[in-house]
Parts: C-alpha cells; sequence; structure tokens
C-alpha cells in the first residue's frame, strides 16, 4: 500500500513538472515572438504599413541627408533610388551625425505610423521651415511612416 501512495505522489511530481516546463517553453516562445526583429526594406514598410506598425524592424540604406538643427532626423534612401524613409532619434540615441551622410547604414527601430490628429512630435523639432529649398527627402519629411531608431551600424562609409 505505502509503495502505491509513492508510486501515485511520483507520478503526480513528474507531470506536475512537465505541466509547468511546458507552460515555461510556451512563455518563452511568446515573449521571443514578441521580441522579434523584422527585417523589411522601405519598400515593404511603406507598401505594408499596418503589418509593421509599432514593431521593430531592422533596415539598411544610404544616409541622403542628416537636419542640421539639432540631427534630430536622417532620411534613408531605399534600394529603387527614388523613394526615402524619415529616421528620428528614439531611445537612447541623441543625434545623428552629419557625417552619416552618404554612408549606408543599418537601423533597427520601432516602425511608426503617424496619427495625424496627435501631430508629429518628433518632426517639430526639426520642421520644415529650415529647409529653405525643395529637397529630394522632402516627401519623406511629410510622410505619415517614420523609423523611430533604437540603434544603429554604418555598414559602408561615403567614398571620398
Amino acid at each position: 500500500m505505502m509503495r502505491q501512495v509513492i508510486m501515485i505522489l511520483v507520478v503526480a511530481a513528474l507531470v506536475g513538472s512537465c505541466n509547468r516546463s511546458n507552460r515555461q517553453d510556451e512563455q518563452a516562445q511568446a515573449v521571443r515572438d514578441e521580441m522579434e526583429i523584422l527585417s523589411a526594406t522601405i519598400q515593404e514598410l511603406l507598401a505594408n504599413p499596418a503589418e509593421y506598425r509599432d514593431k521593430e524592424v531592422a533596415l539598411s540604406g544610404m544616409v541622403t541627408h542628416v537636419c542640421r538643427h539639432g540631427g534630430q532626423k536622417c532620411f534613408v534612401l531605399a534600394d529603387d533610388g527614388e523613394t526615402q524613409l524619415r529616421v528620428v532619434t528614439g531611445g537612447e540615441m541623441d543625434e545623428f551625425a552629419t557625417s552619416l551622410e552618404g554612408s549606408t547604414v543599418a537601423f533597427r527601430g520601432i516602425f511608426r505610423v503617424q496619427d495625424a490628429a496627435a501631430g508629429d512630435e518628433a518632426g517639430d523639432a526639426e520642421s520644415g521651415e529650415h529647409h529653405t529649398e525643395e529637397m529630394a527627402h522632402s516627401e519623406a519629411e511629410q510622410s505619415d511612416y517614420f523609423i523611430e531608431a533604437l540603434d544603429l551600424r554604418e555598414i559602408a562609409q561615403q567614398a571620398e
């Protein structure tokens, strides 16, 4: 009788630990899925903004312009050679160095869709009033889509 009780307790303990382990595995997988960084091109982001909205993304491209008034935003050129995307500082990033212009850079950040009613807080610090002429990045400047950069890594410097 005592052996049966001990055997039942051992089996119950094993079953309980397996369930706990499965729940921990499921929770860990959910955290990994939530933290997953999506790799995307600028064209993919702009073609499917709802799919990427408020998600962490990784993208790369050539920096065409860094705003001189505070360095709080820059513009990255897509592979098509025409489309640009605005990238603003976020996280612990203070500013973009003007030396990045012409360099290919890999960014990690959050893809944001600007709420028209809320305005663009990121763009207010460096509004278009500083630009006295029409520039190639003007359309990206006015776009509702941008990256809030958390990190960047220079891949290739501009040719001098």
